[in-house]
């Protein structure tokens, strides 16, 4: 069973190609320069350098993410080909490194540029990088689901790595650096494969309007998970501007988000589906609030330190499952992956915001009132979180086409090959119990587990491909899983019970 591919023939080892090395290189390259500019004061000038000032600059530069996201969204019909574009691709690069040049111009011949150019430079290195996002997304879908989870944890691991390394240089040395990362990121993406995206088309457009619909619950959640993350973090990068804190915490912070996603996706991947993850940690945020509201520095800041860990956990699997939802659902994958991140980046554009604000001295003042707030927001995620848990800020139930049409006349029904034991109907029947799959569902599990793929799906139950990819997303965010051999592995650990054999799916 486990090596049986979704293809249907034997699991073989396969290596990436040297394009495919090249787009996971360049998307570690690009993840490592957007940790920096978010979550670290390097990009800091003499005159930003302040608590208050960082909380501007950084809200400011999340702010015109969650712009970028909603005009790409919204009113950007050739999504597809404008995000895989080398024209465009070249164009935001020079965006891209305005800031950075900006700041080591100003550091090396001691300039002061105006406040309002600098602010206008993070919103433009904003976009820039919200661009960028998407275009990586967009290409990560030639690598296949398979495929897409592996590269994401990697990247981001050695990304941490690199972010600590940049860190720990001197201020000049480490902005050299960063335009580097941009550079030699935009020439990787030039040497990867393309994306194999086909330009949105009006089928898609219609399939979009009728099913992308926004959840409250999960709107809620994400907008609250940015904005904590972003107090936190404003409050680890003051303390480093300080002095309080090395520069190289924050790269030990991703590169423990990392490893701690490695430990969950092996021994218990369950907890990554978003409800859940966000339930099991929230008495742990609660804790963290708490404390970081109510103790003076540096316990404050000690305190800060593991809940930015836990925070940022929360973020990277989302990333994680908005770069594998346009793959799973056949649509637009950088639509799939601005559409869900508008939220979050815009919770954490307004926590940075709040976070400058209570370090002015006005604000302090306010400062166990904020903590009280946030605590407050984060305690409604009891009843929030668990009503509909696995519904997603962006996608309803996809209708299902078999409910409108008829079995072609004369069909005989699917008759797939009996390849698979009774014993794994038993444990297919399990899985379905376990999970709380719908009939539907487990009917497609079954196939599934057998190591089939959606086409094959579709002409077997004669329902559109798009609806096979629809349900299969369904499974994966139910099992907390994101990939078929996952699926394989956990179906194959369930223990068989005859007497759940009367709820395996009827397909045989």
């Amino acid at each position: 069973m486990a090596e049986i591919t979704k293809n249907g023939s034997p699991r073989k080892e396969s290596s990436y190609s040297e394009r495919e090395l090249a787009g996971i290189a360049g998307f570690t390259l690009f993840s490592a320069s957007v940790l920096l500019a978010a979550f670290s004061p390097l990009l800091a000038t003499p005159g930003t350098n302040t608590p208050v000032m960082h909380g501007l600059t950084h809200g400011t530069m999340f702010a015109s993410m969650a712009g970028f996201y909603f005009v790409i969204t919204r009113f950007i019909k050739r999504r597809n080909e404008f995000v895989s574009s080398r024209r465009a691709q070249a164009v935001f690069l020079v965006l891209q490194l305005l800031l950075p040049a900006a700041v080591l111009l100003e550091t090396a011949l001691e300039l002061a540029f105006p406040l309002a150019l600098q602010f206008t430079l993070w919103a433009i290195q904003g976009a820039a990088s919200a661009y960028f996002s998407c275009t990586w997304a967009d290409l990560r879908s030639s690598l296949g689901e398979e495929r897409i989870r592996s590269a994401n944890l990697w990247s981001f691991g050695l990304a941490g790595c690199i972010v600590t390394g940049v860190l720990a240089m001197p201020s000049f040395v480490g902005l050299t650096v960063f335009l580097l990362l941009c550079a030699c990121s935009f020439a990787l993406l030039v040497a990867s494969p393309p994306s194999g995206t086909e330009a949105t088309s009006e089928r898609d457009e219609r399939w979009l309007a009728e099913t992308s619909r926004y959840s409250a619950n999960g709107s809620y959640i994400m907008t609250v998970d940015g904005m904590m993350c972003g107090v936190i973090a404003g409050l680890v990068v003051a303390r480093i501007s300080k002095g309080v804190l090395p520069p190289t915490i924050m790269g030990l912070a991703f590169v423990c988000v990392a490893l701690i996603f490695f430990v969950l996706h092996k021994k218990a991947p369950g907890l990554l589906a978003m409800g859940r993850v966000q339930l099991v940690l929230l008495p742990f945020l609660i804790c963290g609030l708490i404390i970081s509201g109510f103790l003076q520095a540096p316990w404050n800041t000690v305190a800060a330190l593991p809940l930015f860990v836990i925070l940022y956990l929360l973020d990277y699997t989302n990333a994680s499952v908005l770069s594998l939802r346009g793959t799973l659902l056949s649509i637009s994958p950088c639509y799939c992956f601005a559409r869900g991140r508008i939220f979050i980046v815009l919770g954490q554009a307004l926590g940075w915001f709040a976070g400058a604000f209570v370090a002015t001295e006005f604000g302090k003042g306010w400062l166990t009132v904020a903590a009280m707030i946030l605590i407050v927001l984060v305690c409604i995620y009891i009843p929030v979180a668990t009503v509909n848990p696995d519904k997603y800020p962006i996608i309803a139930d996809a209708p299902d086409p078999a409910k409108d049409q008829a079995p072609p006349e004369g069909a005989q029904g699917p008759t797939p090959e009996l390849v698979i034991e009774q014993h794994y109907k038993h444990k297919c029947a399990e899985a379905t119990r376990t999970y709380n799959l719908t009939p539907r569902e487990g009917e497609i599990l079954f196939f599934l587990v057998k190591g089939r793929n959606a086409r094959h799906i579709a002409d077997q139950l004669y329902v559109a491909e798009r609806t096979i990819k629809t349900h299969t997303y369904h499974i994966y965010q139910k099992m907390g899983i994101h990939s078929q051999q996952e699926l394989i592995d956990i179906v194959e650990q369930q223990e068989a019970n005859d007497d759940t054999a009367e709820s395996c799916p009827p397909i045989l």
